[in-house]
């Protein structure tokens, strides 16, 4: 069997260095903004973290929501409904290890004939059809666009960014 790994080759370092980032933040830097109207980052990070969740196992029905932070992901989490349950470096390294653990077993099961696959799943009594390949890809992005946002947090505040390039 091949995997889709080789095609996300890279996403497991980009993980690693994301926590590596987060890990050494204090309760003040994780509140930092890059704009008042702005989520802090502490949320920022736990919704890249939540978001995983809910495409693989809340769009496409994959396994292990249960062992994340985030159960409920299609409806709640950090930032997007839910900025009062403020989460530290310990929670948020601890959030981005388990969610990724669904993305790595995703990456080692997935073949790339599955990835055309459509999951027709009714949410609130409307079908909705999600395409596997492009809810994976998604995911992927989102990580990315994230990290960015995050990189000009912690560059403004003179911060080790997440240095995707090693």
């Amino acid at each position: 069997m091949t995997s889709i790994r080789p095609a996300y080759s890279k996403w497991p370092a980009y993980n690693r260095a994301l926590c590596g980032a987060v890990a050494g933040l204090s309760a003040e830097q994780l509140n930092l903004r890059p704009l008042e109207e702005r989520w802090p980052l502490w949320a920022t990070i736990g919704h890249l973290a939540c978001q995983r969740v809910s495409g693989l196992c809340g769009l496409l029905g994959e396994p292990g929501a249960e062992d994340t932070p985030f159960p409920n992901a299609l409806y709640h989490c950090p930032g997007d409904e839910d900025l009062e349950h403020v989460l530290n470096a310990e929670a948020l390294v601890a959030a981005l290890d388990s969610t990724f653990a669904i993305v790595e077993r995703c990456l080692d099961t997935w073949t790339p004939e599955m990835l055309s696959e459509q999951i027709r799943r009714t949410f609130d009594d409307e079908e909705v059809v999600v395409v596997r390949g492009e809810v994976i890809a998604g995911a992927f992005a989102h990580d990315i666009y994230h990290c960015a946002e995050i990189n000009e947090i912690l560059g403004r505040a003179g911060l080790p960014q997440i240095n995707l390039w090693t």
